[in-house]
């Protein structure tokens, strides 16, 4: 899906953070890391990769536990980078 697509910009008026492309994140994460050493790139990068872990353990469950499973654990990960 596009990113300026109205599909996905209608998503945000129903209660969804948006938190952009992860990849994207992780990778500038992971630069500036290399480059500066920063704990601020490297508190990031944990947070993405404890992101990623709760898709990992959630790819086998039906649609419904799923969603359940991504919205008991993703918002303290969405926090910590958002803050």
């Amino acid at each position: 899906m596009k990113y300026d697509s109205a599909g996905y910009k209608a998503g945000f008026g129903n209660g969804i953070t948006e938190i952009g492309c992860m990849a994207h994140a992780r990778r500038k994460s992971y630069d500036l890391h290399v480059v500066n050493k920063s704990s601020l790139a490297t508190q990031a990068l944990d947070a993405i990769q404890r992101r990623y872990e709760v898709e990992r353990a959630a790819q086998n469950l039906s649609p419904d536990k799923h969603q359940k499973h991504r919205a008991e654990r993703t918002h303290p990960v969405a926090d910590v980078l958002h803050h």
